[in-house]
């Protein structure tokens, strides 16, 4: 059947066992509530540096050849769902970035496997909370996992799902990095919330208004009540207004202000926990207290290899053992296009292709191809330094320089 657009694969008949099903967004995350942590500037960068990282790269096809030399395959018949068009509704980047921010923000990702006979045709995304996961006994009495998908009448066999884990306790089910931090979130979101307040009240302290002589009834409390709300609160619009007090009145302020309550350090340290749990440097969150050039140049190579090169890779993988077929897999393999990440930093990518150059790695058309530029004649050969040699060679042209003196002497 079809829904969605797309074909149900049949599971095979089977008993749904009586092992309870696994909850896709993870304990106590759900859809609904998955924005509200998101309101955090820091948790917001964070999700979107990390999936902004991996949609802006572009996902290739290379061919193996029997030497073990990696040949780009443009004319895979995969090659324009991976790199170009994942489903109709989807660019690239916008697939991957969803996908990513489902992996943060629930645990888990998912993308259905539309196929056509066996041949994929379109890879559909599937929020985390219409999914759950069965295991289900065949008929050779072997404990087998299926994904149910809300809508779907049949269950979804794992070959037809790409399903992308976060941090995973038992390799079965993502959990939300929300869930491990859901601690310095409550402490950030009241930071946030203390603050706000704060401002709103004009950033004044309370206190309390001492009246000497009689003691005064309830009509005269709120008459006191009255005006001083409408000189201090800001909702009359002069949050700095100034009350004046009768000759037997004092004020006495009793709450601390936000320099001894330390408000400012607790939220700066809330950005710095947050990004611990998303194994980002607080720098690429833009906290910029104690960063020099030298340091956010270092942060953005430790960046590169130990947030970002773990999470292509887990992508890589899942896509390459079920997008392409068995008989495909020892032949053809997608990657993740890391070089695109230097489009960016001129210098680098300069250096980059300059040392390629150097040791002919590349020849020059390749690196007109690289960086946008057309090729020219008589670019299609290799260069190399003939300034330095092996040591062998350099003692072989030494003792030949000595015979050659001695027989002129």
């Amino acid at each position: 059947m079809k829904i969605f657009g797309f074909e149900i694969r049949k599971a095979s008949k089977a008993e749904v066992s009586s092992i309870p099903a696994y909850s896709a967004g993870g304990p106590g995350i759900h859809l609904a509530s998955r924005s509200y942590p998101m309101l955090l500037s820091t948790v917001y960068r964070c999700v979107d540096l990390i999936s902004d990282s991996v949609a802006v790269l572009p996902l290739e096809i290379f061919k193996t050849d029997a030497l073990g030399y990696k040949i780009k395959d443009r004319l895979h018949p995969l090659y324009e769902l991976l790199d170009l068009e994942p489903n109709e509704n989807m660019t690239r980047y916008v697939f991957f970035k969803t996908i990513m921010s489902s992996v943060l923000l629930t645990g888990n990702g998912y993308a259905y496997i539309e196929r056509e006979g066996t041949k994929p045709v379109q890879l559909v995304y599937i929020p985390s909370s219409m999914v759950s996961i069965q295991w289900i006994i065949d008929s050779n009495g072997i404990r087998r996992k299926r994904y149910m998908v809300a809508g779907f009448k049949e269950l979804v066999e794992p070959m037809d799902m790409i399903h992308v884990l976060n941090f995973s306790y038992d390799g079965i089910i993502g959990v939300s990095t929300l869930t491990h931090a859901r601690q310095t979130l409550g402490i950030a979101t009241s930071s946030e919330e203390h603050a706000a307040g704060f401002f709103k009240g004009g950033g004044s302290v309370s206190g309390v208004l001492t009246v000497e002589g009689p003691r005064l009834d309830k009509k005269q409390k709120d008459q006191i009540y009255s005006t001083w709300k409408e000189r201090i609160n800001p909702d009359t619009g002069s949050p700095a207004g100034i009350a004046v007090l009768e000759g037997n009145m004092k004020y006495q302020p009793i709450s601390i202000n936000p320099k001894d309550a330390q408000l400012l350090e607790s939220r700066q340290f809330n950005v710095v926990d947050i990004c611990r749990f998303f194994s980002v440097s607080p720098v690429k969150a833009f906290d910029l207290s104690k960063s020099s050039y030298s340091t956010i140049e270092a942060t953005q190579l430790e960046y590169l290899t130990d947030t970002v090169l773990a999470v292509i890779t887990k992508i890589e993988q899942e896509i390459n053992r079920k997008v392409f077929l068995p008989s495909e897999r020892n032949m053809y393999h997608a990657e993740f296009n890391t070089s695109a990440i230097l489009r960016a930093d001129k210098a680098a990518q300069g250096a980059f292709w300059k040392d390629m150059a150097n040791i002919g790695a590349a020849t020059p058309n390749e690196v007109r191809r690289e960086i946008g530029m057309s090729r020219i004649d008589d670019g299609d050969e290799a260069f190399v330094q003939v300034n330095v040699q092996t040591l062998k060679n350099a003692i072989k042209e030494k003792a030949e320089m000595s015979d050659k003196i001695s027989v002129n002497e």
